[in-house]
């Protein structure tokens, strides 16, 4: 399965970009080039341990190496691990991957909305020089761009609620005081004191990871956000608990979930003939996709969300077994509460 992490243009050996994560393809490609260059025999366990990722992103990596970018790879069953099969090949050659034309293409649809000539220019100019080369693809941009359009309504949203704004409060380590409600926990504004320390955007919601004067990590979502202040100093505000957890946060993709709360493998089995509809969609950047039969069993780690539980019901009756215990605990409450507005001849309704 081909990742869907975005990862930068610069080639293999180029240098390391400042604040780079550990996750990132770029860091991962870095360092597997480091051990095959040191004939190390490097595996999907070992480069997962080294850049901090899953067993299942490094072997994408790894792939996509191969595969895509022509990588000369051989697996060593005597020594357990990968080597170059020519000792001269060079990494600084490789070209653009499918990941950086289709951002190149998304790039192209956005600077599309703007009236800037210039933006316009650079853009195609960017489009040349990274196209430069591969033979399959076309040069022309607005040639390309006149086949392809997007719903813009989620980027759009991020110029509503000012992304560049608690960008730039990140980066300075501003202090703030946030006035917030959550409609699923407040029922009044409540204001918290602290820094904004990351953003992610995901499934068409931005979230913010935010300290508090307390130290505590709390997630909150940009939407729900009424008022940001800056202060001279992180104030000490009362305020309730919302998103407690261990002092490592965890970070989850897909489904809208950045949270403290450790992530379990979730475990949905489809089936037909929603099982080919789903098979085609990616849900989660580490999903694991199995067949048995014409069922299609889904795994992912993640943990009980609100989100999560309204895709599975988005589901209905190609359902087949879900797993853990805790999210059909959770879809029995939600059809529960819809049976008494459906009536009693709702499976589960109360009587």
């Amino acid at each position: 399965m081909d990742s869907t992490q975005k990862h930068s243009a610069r080639s293999l050996n180029g240098p390391r970009r400042k604040g780079a994560e550990s996750s990132t393809f770029l860091k991962r490609s870095l360092t597997l080039q480091g051990e095959l260059q040191k004939k190390a025999y490097p595996n999907a366990s070992t480069l997962a341990a080294m850049c901090g990722c899953s067993r299942s992103t490094a072997m994408r990596t790894i792939d996509r190496l191969r595969y895509e970018f022509g990588v000369p790879l051989e697996y060593d069953e005597s020594n357990r691990g990968y080597f170059l099969t020519n000792p001269d090949f060079s990494f600084a050659s490789l070209p653009p991957g499918r990941d950086e034309l289709v951002a190149l293409v998304l790039l192209s649809e956005l600077a599309g909305m703007i009236d800037d000539p210039s933006l316009h220019e650079a853009v195609s100019s960017l489009w040349t020089r990274i196209t430069n080369g591969r033979s399959d693809v076309d040069h022309d941009l607005e040639h390309i761009r006149q086949r392809f359009s997007s719903e813009t309504t989620s980027v759009a949203k991020l110029a509503d609620i000012d992304l560049v704004r608690l960008l730039t409060l990140c980066h300075r380590g501003q202090p703030v005081v946030v006035r917030y409600r959550s409609p699923w926990r407040h029922e009044e504004d409540k204001e918290y004191g602290g820094l904004f320390e990351r953003l992610h955007f995901s499934d068409g919601m931005l979230y913010a990871l935010f300290k508090d004067g307390g130290g505590r990590e709390l997630v909150l979502n940009v939407s729900f956000i009424k008022e940001v202040r800056e202060v001279t100093e992180i104030p000490r505000v009362a305020h309730e608990s919302m998103c407690e957890g261990p002092s490592k946060p965890y970070w989850l993709e897909g489904f809208g979930v950045w949270s403290g709360s450790k992530p379990e493998t979730i475990e949905i089995s489809i089936a037909p003939p929603a099982s080919r509809y789903y098979a085609a969609q990616m849900w989660h950047a580490e999903q694991e996709d199995s067949w048995i039969g014409d069922h299609l069993v889904r795994r992912f780690p993640g943990i009980a969300s609100p989100e999560l539980i309204r895709r599975v019901l988005s589901l209905g009756r190609f359902v087949v077994s879900v797993k853990p215990e805790l999210i059909l605990e959770l879809m029995r409450d939600d059809v529960a509460h819809l049976g008494t507005l459906c009536g009693p001849g709702l499976a589960g309704a109360p009587e």
